[in-house]
C-alpha cells in the first residue's frame, strides 16, 4: 500500500526533514569561557520541577544558570509521549524520543541540565487523582528523590501549584505534589534506602511555586503579586551580549513539535515565587544559602587560586590562563574527592583546560549504522591550536580497545589515529534506555538505578581520550559520529548506533478485513551487514492462514533492501490479533524494524520497533464511500489507516483544494490542526464549503481555539473549547439513536467504544448553531458530560462534520469500533438532496 501524494511539495518537505542532522557542538566562544571562570567561585544549585517537555520556565532556568552561575536542572516527570506533534507523524514512544531531544537542545541554550522520571505520559488528565490512578506514585516519587539526592539542589522550584487540582492538567498538579513530598523525603535515610549505595541523603533549603497572573485567570480569582517574592529575571549579561529573556526564548523555541517558537524577549521580566515548604526568603530565592567555597572545608587556598585565575585571564590569549587553571586543579585535588562540589568543579576546570588550550577532538566512523558482529572503524582526530604542550596518553574505545600512543600534538596540525574493533555479536543494540523493556500504561521500566533520571545514554561506545596538558592529565569522553556534508547545509553529525544485522518492516501497521477475501502483506527486509541469510516467517493468531509458510531470504550487501509478499486469509468469524514478522538466522531470531526520527534541530534518533501489526477481521461496511481526499494539517497517519481498510486515499496539495477537483471524491477529510497551522486556510475554506454545498461530505478533525486561521471553522457558528474526554474507557451514549451516522452503513453499539486508546477526544466545541446535530454524549469520571464530540450539519446537498474524537490515535491503533463509526461518517449524506442551507 502506498498513499498517493499528488504534489511535489510534500515529497520535498519530508525529504528535507530526513536529510538534515544537527551539527556537533562547536568550540565555546571566549565569552562563555569568561563566564565559566567567573562562576568557579559560585557554589549553588537549583532544580525546577514540572510534568512535561515545554512546561519548564526557561526564564527561571536561564536566570539561575546563565546569569547567576548556579548549577540548574529541570526534572520533567514525563517525556511528553502523550502529546500532539505539529511537525511530523510521530506519536507515543516516537514522540517521546523527539521531545526528549528537544529538551536536551533547550538545555544547551539556557544552561540547565535535564532529568526525567519513569512516568509515562498517558495523555491528558483532568486531576491528580486520575493521574495517580495510572502512575505508580511510589516509583515516580522514588525517581524525584533520586534526582534530588543526585543533583543536591539548594532550592527547588515547581512550575505548578500542588493545591490547584482540577484547574489544570492532572500531570501538572501531580508534578508539584511529587516535588513537595520529595523535598522532605530526600533527607530521610529510611526512604528508598537502596539509592544510598550510589548517593547520599539531601535536604534542600526551601521549595517554591513559580507563579504568575496566568494561574489566577479563573472566575473570582485575583493575582496579588505583593504576596510573593518577585525577582527580575530579565537581567542583561554583558559578557554574553544577551539578556536572560533572549536566551530563554531561544531555548523555548527548541520545542518545535509543540509549536513553541517564540520571539526573543528583552527588558524587565518579574518572576514570582510562593514558598511551599522550608525556610522563609524575603529578598532572594537563594537567601541563607552559602554559595561560596565556604561550604567546603579547607578550601581557602583554592579560593585564592581561582581569584588569581580570574584576575589574570586574558581573553585574547586564553592559553595564558593554563598555569592558573592547573593551579586551581591541583588545589582541588587536595580536597575531599568525594565532596559534591569538588567533583562538580573539577569537571568544569578540566573542560576549561581543554578550551583554553584550544584542543579540538573528534571521533568519526564511515557509517552511522553498524550491526552486531561487524567491524567498526573509528577515526580519531586531535588538534591543539595554541603552542600549549599536549600529549595524547591513551585512547579507549569503550571496553573494546585501548591504545597508549604517547603522541605529542603539534600546534595547528591534526593528528589522526585509526582504530578498528569487532562489535561482539551479543553487544547491546541501540535503543532509548527507557524503551528496552515493555512499559505499562503509566510507567516505563528501567532496571538500572544509575540510568534512572538521565535524558539518554551518553554514547553507544564512548571514546575516552587521556590528554596531558602542560603536565596534568585530563580525560575527555567523545561520542562517535558519522559526518556528512550537504551542499545546502554543510556538516551534519549522525550518532553511531549499533543495530541487529537485519531489520523487518511490515508495510502497514493495521490490516482491516471487511470480508473473507485474502490480502497481500509486504515485508521489507533491510540488511545491516554485508551478507545475511535467513528464513522469514509470519506469525498470526489462531484461525488466520498464511501462504507461503516461510520464505528464504539472502541479502549480499549492507543497506540492501528486499520486499517479499505473503498472502493472508482471515477466519470467517470476527477476530483481532497481532501479526508478527520474524526472521531466523544461525539459531537467532530477529523481529524488529528500524525507525529513524530525523529533524534539523535534533540529532538523528534510531528506535528499534517490534515488527508487528494489528490484523482485524471486522464486520465493516463502507457503503458508497471509496475515493477519499485528504488535506494534511499538522501531520497524522489517518490516510494510511484508511488505506488499510480498503479506501483509496489521495493527499491533495493546497492548489488542488478546489470544488471542481473535489467533486470526484466521495469525502474530504481535513487533517488534525489544519485550521491552526495552514496559513492559507482562509482561502481554502470557501472551496471546502462549496464542495460540501454541492454534495460532498467534509470531515474536520480536531483543532484548538488558539491561533485559528479562519473566523469560523464551519459553515455555521461553532466555538471550540478545552473540553475533552481523557479516560478512554469512559461511557458513551447516543443523543440521537436514529441518526444516520449511528446506523448506516454500520449499526453502532456500545461495544464499538471498547478498547480505545489514550483518550476519547480533545478540544470539543462547547457551543454551536442549531444547524448542527450533536450525536454523542461522553462523560469522564466525576465530570460533567459533554456533547461536542461529533457534530453533523447538513449543508446544501452535502454535509459538514466536525469531530474532536482522536481519530489520529484510534485508527492507527486499529480500534475496530472507531473504523466502523468513521466509515459511517465517510458515507454520510443528507437524507434528501434539496438545498437546505
Amino acid at each position: 500500500m502506498k498513499i498517493r501524494v499528488l504534489f511535489l511539495a510534500i515529497t520535498f518537505f519530508y525529504t528535507h526533514l530526513l536529510s538534515a542532522q544537527t551539527p556537533v557542538d562547536g568550540q565555546p566562544n571566549v565569552s562563555k569561557i569568561i563566564q565559566e571562570i567567573n562562576h568557579l567561585n559560585t557554589l549553588g544549585s537549583v532544580m525546577y520541577f514540572a510534568a512535561h517537555p515545554d512546561d519548564e520556565n526557561q526564564r527561571v532556568i536561564g536566570y539561575f544558570a546563565r546569569a547567576k552561575g548556579f548549577e540548574t536542572a529541570y526534572t520533567a516527570l514525563t517525556r511528553g509521549d502523550g502529546g500532539q506533534n505539529l511537525i511530523g507523524k510521530e506519536i507515543r514512544e516516537e514522540l517521546g524520543i523527539l521531545r526528549t531531544q528537544e529538551l536536551i537542545e533547550a538545555r544547551k541554550v539556557d544552561g540547565g541540565q535535564q532529568f526525567f522520571s519513569r512516568a509515562n505520559d498517558f495523555g491528558y488528565s483532568k486531576n491528580p487523582e486520575e493521574t495517580l490512578s495510572v502512575w505508580d506514585k511510589d516509583q515516580v516519587l522514588a525517581d524525584a528523590v533520586w534526582n534530588i539526592r543526585k543533583f543536591r539542589p539548594d532550592i527547588i522550584v515547581t512550575r505548578f501549584s500542588p493545591d490547584r487540582g482540577g484547574r489544570t492538567h492532572g500531570h501538572h498538579t501531580t508534578s508539584a505534589i511529587i516535588a513537595v513530598e520529595a523535598f522532605s523525603l530526600a533527607a530521610d535515610p529510611t526512604v528508598f534506602p537502596e539509592q544510598l549505595k550510589y548517593v547520599q541523603v539531601w535536604q534542600p533549603k526551601r521549595i517554591f511555586w513559580n507563579t504568575n497572573s496566568w494561574f489566577f485567570r479563573g472566575k473570582g480569582e485575583k493575582f496579588e503579586k505583593d504576596k510573593y517574592l518577585g525577582v527580575d529575571t530579565g537581567e542583561y549579561i554583558p559578557v554574553l551580549g544577551q539578556s536572560v529573556g533572549e536566551i530563554a526564548m531561544a531555548a523555548r523555541s527548541k520545542h518545535k513539535c509543540q509549536g513553541f517558537g517564540a520571539a526573543l524577549h528583552r527588558g524587565e521580566n518579574i518572576e514570582y515565587f510562593k514558598l511551599l515548604k522550608g525556610d522563609n526568603a524575603d529578598k532572594d530565592p537563594m537567601e541563607g544559602v552559602d554559595t561560596s567555597w565556604g561550604r567546603v572545608k579547607d578550601s581557602g587556598a583554592l579560593q585564592e587560586a581561582i581569584k588569581t585565575l580570574q584576575k589574570n585571564f586574558n581573553p585574547t590569549q586564553p592559553a595564558s590562563a593554563l598555569p592558573y587553571l592547573i593551579k586551581v586543579k591541583k588545589e582541588l585535588g587536595k580536597l575531599d574527592q568525594t565532596n559534591h562540589w569538588v567533583i562538580v568543579k573539577t569537571k568544569k576546570v578540566d573542560q576549561l583546560l581543554l578550551e583554553c588550550s584550544g584542543i579540538w577532538l573528534e571521533a568519526l566512523t564511515p557509517e552511522s549504522i553498524v550491526a552486531q558482529g561487524d567491524s567498526l572503524t573509528v577515526n580519531i582526530s586531535s588538534l591543539v591550536r595554541t603552542s600549549s604542550k599536549v600529549t595524547i596518553e591513551s585512547i579507549k574505545v569503550g571496553d573494546l580497545e585501548e591504545r597508549n600512543p604517547s603522541s605529542i600534538l603539534t600546534e595547528n596540525k591534526i593528528l589522526k589515529e585509526e582504530i578498528s574493533v569487532k562489535i561482539p555479536e551479543n553487544f547491546e543494540v541501540s535503543q532509548p534506555y527507557w524503551l528496552k523493556e515493555k512499559a505499562t500504561k503509566g510507567m516505563y521500566v528501567v532496571n538500572d538505578q544509575k540510568m534512572i533520571g538521565l535524558p539518554e545514554k551518553f554514547a553507544e561506545i564512548p571514546v575516552t581520550i587521556a590528554l596531558n596538558i602542560e603536565g596534568v592529565t585530563v580525560h575527555k569522553a567523545l561520542n562517535i559520529y558519522q559526518k556528512r556534508v550537504y551542499p545546502a547545509k554543510g556538516e551534519r553529525y549522525i550518532p553511531l548506533k549499533i543495530v541487529p544485522p537485519v531489520a523487518l518492516t511490515l508495510d502497514q501497521s493495521v490490516w482491516i478485513f471487511g470480508d473473507n477475501n485474502s490480502k497481500e502483506v509486504t515485508v521489507s527486509i533491510l540488511s545491516n551487514t554485508v551478507q545475511f541469510d535467513g528464513t522469514l516467517k509470519l506469525n498470526t493468531p489462531k484461525g488466520w492462514k498464511i501462504e507461503p509458510q516461510q520464505i528464504q531470504v539472502s541479502l549480499s550487501d549492507k543497506g540492501q533492501k528486499k520486499e517479499v509478499k505473503f498472502t493472508i486469509t482471515p477466519p470467517k468469524k470476527d477476530s483481532e490479533g497481532e501479526l508478527q514478522a520474524l526472521i531466523e538466522s544461525s539459531g537467532k531470531t530477529y523481529n524488529q524494524g528500524l525507525i529513524n526520527i530525523d529533524y534539523d534541530h535534533i540529532y538523528r534518533q534510531v528506535y528499534l520497533k517490534p515488527s508487528t501489526a494489528k490484523i482485524i477481521k471486522l464486520n465493516i461496511d463502507k457503503g458508497n464511500a471509496n475515493k477519499i481526499a485528504y488535506l494534511m494539517g499538522a501531520g497524522d497517519a489517518v490516510p494510511e489507516s484508511l488505506e488499510a481498510a480498503g479506501y483509496s486515499v489521495d493527499i491533495l496539495s493546497h492548489e488542488q483544494i478546489k470544488a471542481s477537483t473535489l467533486k470526484s471524491y466521495d469525502a474530504l477529510i481535513i487533517g488534525i490542526r489544519a485550521y491552526n497551522v495552514l496559513e492559507n486556510m482562509r482561502y481554502l475554506q470557501p472551496e471546502i464549503l462549496k464542495y460540501a454545498e454541492e454534495g460532498g461530505t467534509v470531515i474536520v478533525q480536531y483543532n484548538t481555539s488558539f491561533r485559528l486561521k479562519v473566523d469560523q471553522v464551519g459553515p455555521y457558528p461553532l466555538k471550540l473549547s478545552r473540553d475533552r474526554i481523557t479516560v478512554e474507557e469512559s461511557p458513551v451514549s447516543f443523543l440521537t439513536e436514529k441518526h444516520k451516522t449511528l446506523n448506516s452503513p454500520n449499526k453502532i453499539t456500545d461495544h464499538d467504544f471498547d478498547n480505545w486508546v489514550q483518550e476519547r477526544g480533545l478540544y470539543y466545541p462547547n457551543e454551536w448553531g442549531d444547524e448542527y446535530t450533536a450525536v454523542l454524549k461522553m462523560q469522564d469520571p466525576n465530570q460533567d458530560p459533554v456533547d461536542g464530540a461529533l457534530l453533523v450539519a447538513d449543508y446544501g446537498k452535502g454535509a459538514f462534520i466536525y469531530s474532536g474524537i482522536s481519530w489520529f490515535r484510534e485508527l492507527p491503533a486499529g480500534v475496530s469500533g472507531a473504523y466502523r463509526l468513521f466509515a459511517n461518517l465517510l458515507d454520510y449524506k443528507p437524507t434528501n438532496s434539496k438545498d437546505i442551507k
